[in-house]
């Protein structure tokens, strides 16, 4: 049996068992109404970027509905990273590069969910060689990330935000890093999980209150 097959495997071994779950809604943050007071120019140096977990290969978590509400409240320059079409660290790391390159005034957020927040990591690891950073970080409820990240965590970061479940337990020793925990057991309602939501629109909202 070949790599790939066996992948293939893995994933939809730990998909079907939740597909019963259904379309999670996302829910709205009482932000938003700041957010979309401001003009609309106030957004323009400010790149949300939703990290998808590669294992979630149907994203049925909702990480592109959560992108496309931020997209909503004004975020014009948000992205998607999914590793099947755009590939994995080193691809996000080379969009962060070129963000940064391109506009000096660059403030980018980064949500990753499950092992998109491995994918995160090691993207930090390698900007961090380059003294290149990021403004904001959300890792939402990784069982992976907690075993596999490096210590210590890239020092390349403004803030961290770990949004996890009760009964997942968050890692430990990030530099500048906020705990939250969310009362649910379903690990693919955390990303839309309404203090996820707030969380990640706070960062937000941060960034711009920063610069108007």
């Amino acid at each position: 049996m070949s790599a790939r097959v066996s992948q293939l495997l893995l994933v939809l071994a730990g998909l079907i068992p939740l597909c019963s779950t259904g379309c999670a809604t996302v829910h709205e943050s009482p932000l938003e109404v700041n957010l979309r007071s401001v003009p609309p120019c106030a957004h323009d140096n400010i790149y949300p970027i939703f990290v998808l977990s590669p294992v979630d290969a149907f994203d049925l978590a909702g990480m592109d509905r959560f992108a496309e509400y931020v997209k909503s409240c004004g975020f014009r320059n948000v992205e998607i990273s999914n590793y099947y079409h755009g590939g994995g660290s080193e691809a996000l790391a080379d969009r962060i590069r070129e963000i940064k390159c391109c506009n000096p005034n660059a403030q980018v957020m980064l949500t990753g969910f499950s092992s998109g927040c491995t994918i995160i990591h090691n993207a930090l690891c390698s900007l961090e060689k380059e003294c290149i950073g990021v403004e904001g970080v959300c890792y939402i409820d990784s069982f992976m990330f907690r075993l596999t990240m490096r210590d210590p965590h890239p020092n390349n970061v403004g803030h961290v935000s770990l949004v996890y479940r009760k009964k997942n337990p968050a890692p430990t020793g990030i530099p500048r890093a906020s705990v939250y925990y969310i009362n649910t057991d379903n690990h693919l309602k955390t990303p839309t999980d309404a203090r996820t939501v707030h969380v990640v629109m706070s960062h937000l909202c941060g960034m711009t209150c920063e610069r108007y």
